[in-house]
């Protein structure tokens, strides 16, 4: 038997730890995001498992950034109004 014959089946140690990565990220984009949050990350996640390069992806970027500050900008101003005071 030929040692080499199972080198074209073997795993790419590089496209394994991309996967790795884009699971990971994908996981973490997803968690303790509001709807709208988790949409936009979503779409930024399948964006990369398409392979997407970051310079693509952007635009997505920068509307989760923004979604997420206008968020919490909210839910803060949301917890003054029940508490009763304005900070």
């Amino acid at each position: 038997m030929n040692p080499d014959a199972n080198e074209d089946h073997e795993a790419d140690p590089a496209a394994e730890q991309r996967a790795a990565v884009t699971n990971e990220l994908g996981d973490e984009l997803l968690a303790h995001r509001t709807p709208q949050q988790k949409e936009i990350a979503g779409r930024i996640y399948q964006q990369l498992r398409a392979g997407s390069q970051v310079d693509d992806i952007k635009p997505l970027i920068a509307d989760l950034s923004r979604t997420a500050t206008r968020d919490a900008r909210d839910a803060r101003a949301t917890r003054r109004t029940e508490s009763g005071g304005a900070r």
